[in-house]
Protein backbone atom coordinates (compact mmCIF):
# COMPACT_ATOMS: atom_id res chain seq x y z
CA UNK A 1 0.00 0.00 0.00
CA UNK A 2 1.11 3.46 -0.71
CA UNK A 3 1.11 6.52 1.02
CA UNK A 4 -1.83 8.50 0.07
CA UNK A 5 -0.25 11.60 -1.55
CA UNK A 6 1.07 9.07 -4.35
CA UNK A 7 -2.36 7.38 -4.75
CA UNK A 8 -3.29 10.46 -6.22
CA UNK A 9 -4.60 13.10 -3.27
CA UNK A 10 -5.33 16.04 -4.31
CA UNK A 11 -7.22 18.96 -2.77
CA UNK A 12 -10.85 19.78 -4.46
CA UNK A 13 -10.45 23.19 -3.94
CA UNK A 14 -14.03 25.06 -2.19
CA UNK A 15 -13.88 28.71 -0.98
CA UNK A 16 -15.70 26.35 2.31
CA UNK A 17 -16.75 23.76 3.75
CA UNK A 18 -17.49 20.61 0.91
CA UNK A 19 -21.07 19.21 2.76
CA UNK A 20 -21.35 15.92 0.70
CA UNK A 21 -19.02 14.21 -2.16
CA UNK A 22 -20.25 11.41 -4.70
CA UNK A 23 -18.70 8.86 -7.32
CA UNK A 24 -19.63 8.16 -10.47
CA UNK A 25 -21.19 5.08 -10.45
CA UNK A 26 -19.11 2.83 -13.04
CA UNK A 27 -15.79 3.45 -14.73
CA UNK A 28 -15.00 4.08 -18.52
CA UNK A 29 -12.40 2.31 -20.10
CA UNK A 30 -10.60 5.08 -22.70
CA UNK A 31 -7.41 4.75 -24.66
CA UNK A 32 -4.13 3.00 -23.14
CA UNK A 33 -2.75 6.60 -22.50
CA UNK A 34 -5.53 7.89 -20.94
CA UNK A 35 -6.24 4.55 -19.05
CA UNK A 36 -9.45 4.50 -16.84
CA UNK A 37 -11.24 7.47 -15.52
CA UNK A 38 -14.20 7.64 -13.29
CA UNK A 39 -14.98 11.48 -11.72
CA UNK A 40 -16.04 13.06 -8.40
CA UNK A 41 -18.66 15.40 -7.44
CA UNK A 42 -18.32 17.81 -4.35
CA UNK A 43 -21.44 20.10 -2.95
CA UNK A 44 -20.01 23.12 -0.33
CA UNK A 45 -21.52 26.15 1.45
CA UNK A 46 -19.69 28.13 -0.88
CA UNK A 47 -22.87 28.15 -3.08
CA UNK A 48 -21.12 25.80 -5.51
CA UNK A 49 -20.89 22.21 -6.53
CA UNK A 50 -17.77 21.00 -8.71
CA UNK A 51 -16.59 17.93 -10.63
CA UNK A 52 -13.60 16.23 -10.67
CA UNK A 53 -12.14 13.51 -13.47
CA UNK A 54 -9.81 11.10 -12.11
CA UNK A 55 -7.54 9.60 -14.12
CA UNK A 56 -5.66 6.10 -13.78
CA UNK A 57 -1.80 6.49 -14.19
CA UNK A 58 -1.31 3.28 -16.09
CA UNK A 59 2.81 3.34 -15.49
CA UNK A 60 2.58 4.51 -11.70
CA UNK A 61 -0.20 1.58 -11.29
CA UNK A 62 1.89 -0.70 -12.60
CA UNK A 63 4.74 0.08 -10.41
CA UNK A 64 2.24 -0.19 -7.91
CA UNK A 65 2.08 -3.57 -7.65
CA UNK A 66 5.57 -4.31 -7.43
CA UNK A 67 5.73 -2.32 -4.39
CA UNK A 68 6.58 -5.12 -1.37
CA UNK A 69 7.47 -2.67 1.79
CA UNK A 70 6.82 0.81 0.59
CA UNK A 71 10.13 1.88 0.13
CA UNK A 72 9.60 1.86 -3.63
CA UNK A 73 6.80 3.78 -3.25
CA UNK A 74 8.55 6.37 -1.50
CA UNK A 75 11.09 7.32 -4.38
CA UNK A 76 8.32 6.94 -6.92
CA UNK A 77 6.89 10.46 -7.51
CA UNK A 78 4.35 9.53 -10.33
CA UNK A 79 0.78 9.61 -8.84
CA UNK A 80 -1.68 6.44 -9.28
CA UNK A 81 -4.37 8.74 -10.15
CA UNK A 82 -4.41 11.95 -11.65
CA UNK A 83 -7.46 14.28 -10.27
CA UNK A 84 -8.49 16.98 -12.69
CA UNK A 85 -11.37 19.65 -11.74
CA UNK A 86 -13.40 19.63 -15.29
CA UNK A 87 -16.51 21.62 -14.22
CA UNK A 88 -17.99 24.72 -11.76
CA UNK A 89 -21.31 24.11 -11.04
CA UNK A 90 -23.21 27.74 -10.12
CA UNK A 91 -26.00 28.97 -9.69
CA UNK A 92 -27.51 27.68 -6.15
CA UNK A 93 -28.67 31.39 -4.04
CA UNK A 94 -27.64 29.13 -0.63
CA UNK A 95 -25.34 26.43 0.80
CA UNK A 96 -25.29 23.00 -0.72
CA UNK A 97 -26.01 20.05 0.79
CA UNK A 98 -26.22 17.44 -1.05
CA UNK A 99 -24.78 15.65 -4.28
CA UNK A 100 -25.92 12.08 -6.26
CA UNK A 101 -25.19 10.85 -9.37
CA UNK A 102 -28.17 9.40 -11.78
CA UNK A 103 -27.23 6.01 -12.33
CA UNK A 104 -26.36 6.54 -15.97
CA UNK A 105 -23.04 8.58 -15.01
CA UNK A 106 -24.75 11.21 -17.08
CA UNK A 107 -26.45 13.54 -14.47
CA UNK A 108 -25.42 15.18 -10.87
CA UNK A 109 -28.48 16.56 -8.65
CA UNK A 110 -27.95 18.96 -6.15
CA UNK A 111 -29.31 20.19 -3.71
CA UNK A 112 -29.43 23.64 -1.41
CA UNK A 113 -30.78 25.71 1.64
CA UNK A 114 -32.27 28.15 -1.12
CA UNK A 115 -35.34 25.38 -0.99
CA UNK A 116 -34.40 24.24 -4.41
CA UNK A 117 -33.00 21.34 -5.85
CA UNK A 118 -31.26 21.35 -9.60
CA UNK A 119 -30.08 18.51 -11.98
CA UNK A 120 -26.93 19.43 -14.30
CA UNK A 121 -25.25 17.64 -17.57
CA UNK A 122 -22.25 16.00 -16.85
CA UNK A 123 -21.08 15.67 -19.66
CA UNK A 124 -21.29 19.33 -21.24
CA UNK A 125 -20.84 21.29 -17.91
CA UNK A 126 -17.43 22.71 -17.95
CA UNK A 127 -15.14 24.94 -16.06
CA UNK A 128 -16.66 28.26 -17.47
CA UNK A 129 -20.10 27.42 -16.78
CA UNK A 130 -22.66 24.34 -15.25
CA UNK A 131 -24.91 22.98 -18.38
CA UNK A 132 -28.32 23.02 -15.75
CA UNK A 133 -31.14 21.25 -16.95
CA UNK A 134 -33.51 21.11 -14.29
CA UNK A 135 -34.59 23.43 -11.59
CA UNK A 136 -37.17 22.26 -8.91
CA UNK A 137 -38.06 25.03 -6.51
CA UNK A 138 -41.29 22.65 -5.04
CA UNK A 139 -39.85 22.69 -1.44
CA UNK A 140 -40.84 25.07 0.91
CA UNK A 141 -38.08 24.65 3.53
CA UNK A 142 -34.35 23.81 2.93
CA UNK A 143 -33.98 21.04 1.08
CA UNK A 144 -31.14 18.18 1.97
CA UNK A 145 -31.51 14.64 0.55
CA UNK A 146 -31.56 13.63 -2.73
CA UNK A 147 -31.07 9.85 -4.42
CA UNK A 148 -31.96 8.15 -7.66
CA UNK A 149 -33.99 5.08 -8.50
CA UNK A 150 -32.43 2.32 -9.14
CA UNK A 151 -33.69 2.61 -13.38
CA UNK A 152 -33.15 6.49 -12.98
CA UNK A 153 -36.73 7.32 -13.73
CA UNK A 154 -37.25 9.28 -10.66
CA UNK A 155 -34.93 11.16 -7.85
CA UNK A 156 -35.99 11.46 -4.18
CA UNK A 157 -35.57 14.81 -2.35
CA UNK A 158 -36.04 15.62 1.27
CA UNK A 159 -36.34 18.59 3.49
CA UNK A 160 -36.34 20.36 6.44
CA UNK A 161 -40.27 20.40 6.91
CA UNK A 162 -40.36 16.88 7.07
CA UNK A 163 -41.85 16.47 3.45
CA UNK A 164 -40.24 13.89 0.95
CA UNK A 165 -40.76 14.03 -2.56
CA UNK A 166 -40.19 11.99 -5.73
CA UNK A 167 -39.76 13.27 -9.02
CA UNK A 168 -40.65 12.01 -12.79
CA UNK A 169 -37.14 13.40 -14.26
CA UNK A 170 -38.81 12.93 -17.65
CA UNK A 171 -41.18 15.39 -17.13
CA UNK A 172 -39.29 17.39 -13.94
CA UNK A 173 -42.74 17.12 -12.27
CA UNK A 174 -43.47 15.47 -8.92
CA UNK A 175 -44.91 12.01 -8.46
CA UNK A 176 -45.40 11.84 -5.61
CA UNK A 177 -45.10 13.01 -2.20
CA UNK A 178 -44.62 11.40 1.42
CA UNK A 179 -45.72 13.08 5.01
CA UNK A 180 -45.02 11.01 8.14
CA UNK A 181 -41.59 12.49 9.80
CA UNK A 182 -41.97 14.78 12.63
CA UNK A 183 -38.90 16.67 12.36
CA UNK A 184 -36.23 17.68 9.46
CA UNK A 185 -35.60 14.29 6.98
CA UNK A 186 -32.06 14.72 5.63
CA UNK A 187 -31.85 11.16 4.09
CA UNK A 188 -33.39 8.66 1.41
CA UNK A 189 -32.69 5.69 -0.04
CA UNK A 190 -34.29 3.49 -2.56
CA UNK A 191 -34.34 0.00 -2.00
CA UNK A 192 -32.57 -2.02 -5.03
CA UNK A 193 -35.48 -3.38 -6.58
CA UNK A 194 -37.14 -0.24 -6.69
CA UNK A 195 -40.13 -0.86 -5.23
CA UNK A 196 -39.49 0.94 -1.82
CA UNK A 197 -37.81 4.65 -0.40
CA UNK A 198 -36.16 4.68 2.94
CA UNK A 199 -36.09 8.13 4.55
CA UNK A 200 -34.75 9.57 8.08
CA UNK A 201 -33.85 12.69 9.95
CA UNK A 202 -34.03 14.48 13.02
CA UNK A 203 -37.15 12.58 14.69
CA UNK A 204 -34.88 9.38 15.16
CA UNK A 205 -37.09 6.78 12.76
CA UNK A 206 -36.80 5.21 9.80
CA UNK A 207 -39.75 4.90 7.36
CA UNK A 208 -40.04 2.49 4.72
CA UNK A 209 -42.40 3.86 1.88
CA UNK A 210 -44.16 1.56 -0.72
CA UNK A 211 -43.79 3.26 -3.80
CA UNK A 212 -46.40 1.45 -5.79
CA UNK A 213 -49.23 1.72 -3.48
CA UNK A 214 -47.59 5.19 -2.64
CA UNK A 215 -47.91 4.79 0.99
CA UNK A 216 -45.70 4.11 4.66
CA UNK A 217 -45.07 0.34 4.96
CA UNK A 218 -43.09 0.43 8.10
CA UNK A 219 -41.79 2.88 10.67
CA UNK A 220 -38.93 1.93 12.62
CA UNK A 221 -38.33 3.67 16.06
CA UNK A 222 -33.83 3.38 14.90
CA UNK A 223 -32.18 6.21 16.76
CA UNK A 224 -32.31 8.13 19.86
CA UNK A 225 -30.98 11.25 17.88
CA UNK A 226 -30.53 12.73 13.98
CA UNK A 227 -30.17 9.65 11.48
CA UNK A 228 -26.99 10.67 9.40
CA UNK A 229 -27.17 8.10 6.31
CA UNK A 230 -29.17 5.13 5.16
CA UNK A 231 -28.01 2.56 3.14
CA UNK A 232 -29.05 -0.76 1.17
CA UNK A 233 -26.98 -3.70 0.67
CA UNK A 234 -27.11 -4.61 -2.71
CA UNK A 235 -27.02 -8.57 -2.68
CA UNK A 236 -27.03 -10.46 -5.61
CA UNK A 237 -28.97 -12.94 -3.89
CA UNK A 238 -32.08 -10.72 -2.57
CA UNK A 239 -33.31 -7.87 -5.02
CA UNK A 240 -34.87 -5.98 -1.87
CA UNK A 241 -31.08 -6.43 -0.25
CA UNK A 242 -30.79 -8.27 2.35
CA UNK A 243 -30.33 -5.52 4.97
CA UNK A 244 -30.81 -1.55 5.71
CA UNK A 245 -28.07 -0.05 7.81
CA UNK A 246 -28.18 3.08 9.67
CA UNK A 247 -25.91 6.20 11.22
CA UNK A 248 -26.78 8.39 14.03
CA UNK A 249 -25.86 11.48 15.90
CA UNK A 250 -25.80 8.94 19.03
CA UNK A 251 -22.97 7.40 18.09
CA UNK A 252 -24.21 4.31 16.61
CA UNK A 253 -24.43 2.25 13.47
CA UNK A 254 -27.10 -0.01 12.85
CA UNK A 255 -28.07 -2.79 10.73
CA UNK A 256 -32.17 -3.70 10.13
CA UNK A 257 -33.62 -6.87 8.11
CA UNK A 258 -35.15 -5.92 5.29
CA UNK A 259 -37.61 -9.10 5.40
CA UNK A 260 -38.95 -7.70 8.53
CA UNK A 261 -37.81 -4.77 9.47
CA UNK A 262 -35.73 -6.14 13.27
CA UNK A 263 -32.66 -4.66 14.22
CA UNK A 264 -29.79 -7.54 13.66
CA UNK A 265 -26.65 -5.61 15.15
CA UNK A 266 -25.84 -2.17 16.64
CA UNK A 267 -22.41 -1.21 15.81
CA UNK A 268 -21.12 0.54 18.73
CA UNK A 269 -16.86 1.80 18.79
CA UNK A 270 -16.70 5.38 17.70
CA UNK A 271 -16.46 8.25 20.29
CA UNK A 272 -19.44 11.01 19.50
CA UNK A 273 -21.46 11.18 16.03
CA UNK A 274 -21.16 8.63 13.46
CA UNK A 275 -21.40 10.93 10.02
CA UNK A 276 -21.91 8.38 7.85
CA UNK A 277 -22.18 4.51 6.89
CA UNK A 278 -21.78 2.49 3.61
CA UNK A 279 -22.45 -1.19 2.47
CA UNK A 280 -19.31 -3.16 0.76
CA UNK A 281 -20.76 -5.75 -0.62
CA UNK A 282 -19.07 -8.50 -2.59
CA UNK A 283 -17.66 -11.78 -1.49
CA UNK A 284 -16.39 -10.18 1.59
CA UNK A 285 -19.49 -7.85 2.98
CA UNK A 286 -18.87 -5.66 5.16
CA UNK A 287 -19.84 -2.06 6.62
CA UNK A 288 -17.50 0.83 6.99
CA UNK A 289 -18.76 3.82 9.07
CA UNK A 290 -17.29 7.53 10.02
CA UNK A 291 -17.64 9.94 12.87
CA UNK A 292 -16.49 12.88 14.82
CA UNK A 293 -13.94 11.19 16.35
CA UNK A 294 -11.68 11.46 13.03
CA UNK A 295 -11.97 7.43 12.10
CA UNK A 296 -13.28 5.54 9.43
CA UNK A 297 -14.42 2.05 11.29
CA UNK A 298 -14.94 -1.26 9.08
CA UNK A 299 -17.44 -4.07 10.72
CA UNK A 300 -17.69 -8.00 9.73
Amino acid sequence: VAPLDLLGAKNIVHEDRIMSIAMRPYLTSTTSTEGLTTMIASASIDLSAKLCKVTLNEDAAADSMDVDDGNKAKNNQQLRYNIEECAHLKGHAARLCSVAFHPTGRFVATTSFDHTWRLWDVETSSMAEGKELLLQDGHAREVYGVGFHPDGSLVSTTDFGGVVQCWDLRTGKSACHFLGHAKRVVCSEFSPNGFQLATAGDDGTIKIWDLRRRRPSASIPAHTNLITQLKFSHSTSSQNGEFLVSSSFDGTGKIWSTRDWKLLSTLEGHEGKVMGIDVLDGRDCGVVTCGFDKTLKLWK
